[in-house]
């Protein structure tokens, strides 16, 4: 008696969410938990305080993510071939805890340089399991039709935490100072993420039964997740709701309510559902030697291609133009005349373009060939960064600017990631996507300090804003020469 095989067209659309939501539930709460955006995101509100208490300027506190951009740049890929070896559970777990306490420990910065650089480059050495290297490697090996939009739900979650971070930190700051700021920032994935990656968080050769201790603790463990959940969202309300009342419901207040709701999301769907191991409908391993090996491109056949060295090229520039700006948008608005309060509500609205970006983006690259809506979604910014060089903005300017700008920096790791998958493979997915991540790094890292320091010396922000404009134009028309996608289905491919 024969068992009947699904039909692809007519049951892989769901089937592939109903196996692999757990694992989107947990990359959310991971990667927005996580290094990528929680440093990034809330560093602008942190410059005025620490540049105040110790007398520096704010490209000498943008210091920090140059120094840990040199870190990433050596981590990214030495975390990429750790979690291709032991896999991407081990990595994301162990990571998330050790992420948190890097947070908590930039408290202890005195005005010494020296421990500012060392304490800075922590949070490069032991979070960067929590980049999007380790999650996405579990994405893509569970989801192939609907690749592009698994990525865009998991990703997203790194504007919805980052805007929310900025509104928690802002507040906590505002009640116990700057220290305990990071302290906080520091709690949320080691209370909100590890318990959701605990239970839910797991590759193809993870398995977890119904009988597992894990899912039969589920509700205690993931109570901890509600308490840190909740602990959010009473400071991020505490901040918004005073501006609200001194400004009714802008957009920016808004969207920080929206996000809220949206961040509940995954912790209710692990709390309500079923987290058992689901094996993947996609193959993307063979046999060899009696056991199972992932198709694809090794690290050294990557690195010999020049597909490997244009697409680090490329997100080296586009990191810059775009992850130079997102850091000082609170900077680059009080120069033109707006408060702190108005600075950071209209920076939060960037989270809301960066999850039309990557939903959006998403569903576009399962639909048609993804460097050509890279490119549009990657340059289209460039416009944005010119309308925010003008010496006079208004708010409605300001606010146009900056949704643009997130719509475009919603798309970089997402399509990284599904380009990663299309033309290398899986067999060492998350060595080549380390090792250009690291080049990503590099942009975003130094950019901020550069930039800054140049608009410093310039004594205004138009000319940094024009040439990032220019260089994001340029950076993005090199992935139009891709070509087709790689086919690692045929026996004679690596």
């Amino acid at each position: 008696m024969s068992t009947a095989t699904p039909n692809p067209k007519s049951s892989m659309i769901p089937q592939e969410f109903v196996r692999g939501w757990p694992v989107i539930s947990a990359a959310v709460m991971g990667i927005g938990l996580g290094m990528s955006p929680l440093p990034f995101y809330t560093i602008g509100v942190f410059i005025r305080p620490i540049s105040e208490e110790f007398g520096w300027e704010p490209s000498k506190v943008l210091l920090a993510l140059s120094v840990y951009t040199v870190f990433i740049v050596f981590m990214a890929p030495f975390i990429g071939m750790v979690t291709d070896r032991i896999g991407a559970r081990k990595v994301a777990l162990t990571s998330i805890i050790l992420f948190g306490v890097s947070m908590m420990m930039q408290s202890l910065h005195t005005g010494s340089l020296a421990l500012y650089i060392a304490l800075w480059a922590f949070i490069a050495i032991f979070g960067a399991g929590t980049l999007p290297i380790t999650f996405t490697k579990a994405i893509n090996n569970r989801f192939d039709i609907h690749r592009g939009k698994a990525l865009g739900i998991a990703l997203v979650s790194t504007g919805v935490f980052g805007a929310l971070a900025k509104f928690l930190a802002a507040e906590v700051m505002d009640l116990y100072g700057w220290r305990m700021a990071y302290v906080a920032l520091g709690f949320l994935p080691i209370m909100i993420a590890f318990p959701i990656a605990l239970v839910a968080f797991h590759d193809i050769d993870d398995q977890t039964s119904k009988d597992s201790l894990l899912v039969r603790l589920k509700i205690p463990i993931l109570a901890v997740s509600v308490v840190g959940m909740s602990a959010l969202a009473y400071y991020v309300l505490s901040f918004i709701l005073p501006l609200v009342a001194a400004d009714g419901w802008k957009l920016q207040y808004l969207v920080a309510v929206f996000f809220l709701m949206i961040a509940f999301i995954p912790l209710v769907m692990v709390i309500v559902g079923d987290v058992t191991f689901k094996p993947p409908l996609i193959k993307n391993s063979r046999q060899q030697d009696g056991k199972a090996v992932l198709t694809g491109m090794t690290m050294s056949q990557a690195l010999s291609g020049w597909r490997f060295w244009m697409l680090a090229a490329s997100f080296v520039v586009i990191s810059v133009a775009i992850g130079a700006v997102i850091p000082n948008l609170e900077q680059i608005l009080m120069s033109k005349g707006f408060s702190m309060g108005e600075a950071v509500g209209l920076a939060i609205l960037t989270g809301l373009a960066v999850l039309g970006g990557r939903v959006i983006g998403g569903v576009l690259i399962d639909r048609y060939w993804a460097p050509a809506i890279a490119f549009i979604f990657l340059s289209s910014p460039s416009i944005a960064l010119y309308l925010l060089s003008g010496n006079i903005i208004s708010s409605e300017v300001a606010t146009v600017s900056i949704l643009m700008i997130g719509f475009g920096a919603g798309v970089e790791y997402d399509f990284l990631a599904y380009l990663v998958a299309k033309y290398f493979g899986m067999h060492s997915y998350s060595s080549i996507y380390g090792g250009l991540y690291a080049f990503f790094g590099i942009g975003a890292g130094f950019g901020p300090a550069i930039l800054s320091h140049y608009a410093e010396a310039q004594g205004e922000w138009v000319n940094v804003l024009i040439y990032a404009a220019i260089a994001l134009l340029l950076g993005s028309l090199p992935l139009l020469t891709l070509g087709k996608y790689a086919d690692f289905t045929s026996p004679d491919q690596p």
